[in-house]
């Protein structure tokens, strides 16, 4: 809920704007206090990107301009996103290549007739490896589509977070916070 204090931890507070519609805006607490807005523009991937970690940079990019959220300052998010991304893929086509290696497996085994025990033996031994792989694998790509479905969310790009997503009617025309560039220091 927002605003309760302790349980939200300020993700989720209420802007100036909702403070004064709800009622809840007090001078003490909220004067002369707004929002940062960060900058707009096309962010540029910290580090160089390649195969599907480039491909899923240039779609988010596309996704984050289409509903005028995108921000210069997104970068390290959206590199970490779109590595996690490619990565989870990665896993996903090493998962399918270990799935035909057990079809092969077991087509072998179907194939042994008066096999000797240590052959036996070992293909089952080699059988269960593979098992293990595929469940370490499959693991491993809930994991990665569960992490991708938060940085989504911290992208107000999924259904339960779009309604979250507050943009200004217009920008505003001046930043109080311009006197400060260039003054030598950062606070």
């Amino acid at each position: 809920m927002a605003g309760v204090k302790g349980r939200s931890g300020g993700h989720n507070a209420k802007t100036i704007e909702e403070l004064a519609l709800a009622g809840t805006f007090r001078n003490d607490r909220h004067a002369g206090v707004r929002s940062p807005e960060p900058p707009m523009g096309v962010p540029e991937p910290p580090k160089a990107l390649r195969g599907q970690a480039r491909l899923e940079w240039d779609r988010m990019i596309g996704r984050l301009a289409s509903s005028k959220t995108l921000s210069s300052v997104d970068d390290g998010a959206l590199y970490q996103y779109c590595q996690l991304f490619s990565e989870t893929e990665a896993i996903t086509t090493t998962k399918r290549a270990n799935a035909g290696s057990i079809r092969l497996l077991v087509r072998q085994l179907k194939g042994m007739d008066g096999t000797d025990g240590a052959n036996l033996a070992l293909v089952a031994t080699e059988l269960a490896k593979l098992r293990r792989l595929e469940m370490a694998y499959t693991t491993q790509i809930r994991l990665g589509r569960a992490l991708q479905r938060v940085f989504l969310a911290e992208f107000g790009l999924t259904p339960a977070s779009r309604g979250r997503v507050k943009l200004p009617e217009k920008p505003p025309e001046e930043d109080p916070f311009d006197a400060f560039e260039g003054a030598g220091g950062t606070h």
